[in-house]
């Protein structure tokens, strides 16, 4: 018998780690009843494809890298006595430049092991619409102030698939071929998945630098907020993987997803969460295009000082398998 083709995510369809919400879910419910309940002659496998979604399939490597234009919100007391500016009114540091963010993972039957990071930087010059101090820096309303900050995340996460409900085994408890007729529905005529779904238990770590100045250009004065923590974070995913078996032109197929996780840092013991969502298109067998949303939130605390932000925005990029 030809060996199964792998259809783990490091395999020749799949995507890394993910997740989503109900607007996924119900996409996933209406696509499922329709493909399977398509006649299976019309999908006929060939002697090459793996004939049921779970079983054979080898360990994969996935990465995506890509742009990240994130926008920072929320609010930020630098200093003994000072004052609460909002981050992308006040301090001039509201608009971010294009940055860098990605990921990897490598998959392992029900685990998969990876990390991820981003670096970003933004900044301008504005006039002072609120009065205030920014640690030593005097503002005064209509001043020249000039502002920046610049973030990095570096960090290793595991995921286990806890329920795979088209696969063989949909629970890590059942036994081997107990879901045997949808697990074989469920695979593709070209070996890939017809429809795979995976909600993913999430654990990690991960260490947040962040730094913002501020110049008054009036007064020359200038001042800075600097901070560095680690983060320990539990979450959960969903990941929807749809195969198009040809007949869609220059298309093998999609994945949906979401990530989201959360935990305290330390030593300021706030909390971190994150969002990973998105949506991404396979183009040939190991290369595709991927756009989603990215959110980092962080409250960082240095004696005094406090900048409780967030850090969200549009990510495009590109995704390979082998």
């Amino acid at each position: 018998m030809p060996r199964p083709r792998s259809t783990a995510p490091g395999g020749r369809f799949g995507f890394g780690g993910g997740g989503g919400g109900g607007y996924a879910s119900g996409m996933v419910t209406l696509i499922v009843a329709c493909v399977l309940s398509a006649d299976p002659g019309a999908f006929a496998e060939t002697g090459a494809a793996a004939r049921t979604l779970g079983v054979g399939e080898r360990v994969g490597v996935t990465g995506e890298v890509g742009v990240w234009v994130p926008r920072l919100t929320g609010t930020a007391q630098v200093g003994t006595g000072g004052t609460q500016f909002q981050l992308n009114e006040d301090l001039g540091v509201g608009e971010g430049n294009a940055g860098i963010a990605g990921e990897f993972g490598v998959w392992v039957d029900r685990w998969r092991f990876g990390g991820m990071g981003f670096a970003v930087n933004g900044g301008e010059t504005q006039s002072a619409d609120v009065a205030g101090t920014f640690g030593g820096t005097a503002i005064a309303v209509g001043d020249t102030i000039t502002g920046s900050f610049s973030a990095w995340m570096a960090g290793a996460e595991v995921g286990y698939v806890l329920w795979r409900p088209m696969a063989d085994e949909p629970w890590p408890w059942d036994a081997s071929g107990g879901n045997r007729d949808a697990a074989t529905k469920a695979m593709g005529s070209d070996g890939y998945p017809r429809f795979d779904v995976r909600v993913l238990l999430l654990g990690g770590g991960l260490a947040f630098h962040y730094d913002q100045q501020l110049t008054n250009q009036a007064t020359g004065s200038s001042s800075t907020f600097d901070r560095t923590v680690a983060c320990i974070y539990g979450g959960a995913g969903l990941d929807v993987q749809i195969g198009f078996e040809g007949r869609v032109p220059l298309l093998r197929g999609v994945r949906i997803y979401a990530n989201a996780g959360a935990g305290p840092s330390i030593p300021d013991l706030e909390t971190v969460w994150m969002v990973r969502v998105g949506f991404a298109f396979l183009i040939d067998d190991s290369i595709g295009a991927e756009f989603g949303y990215r959110l980092f939130d962080f409250d960082l605390v240095d004696g005094p000082s406090e900048v409780d932000g967030g850090l969200r925005g549009l990510f495009g990029g590109v995704t390979i398998r082998f």
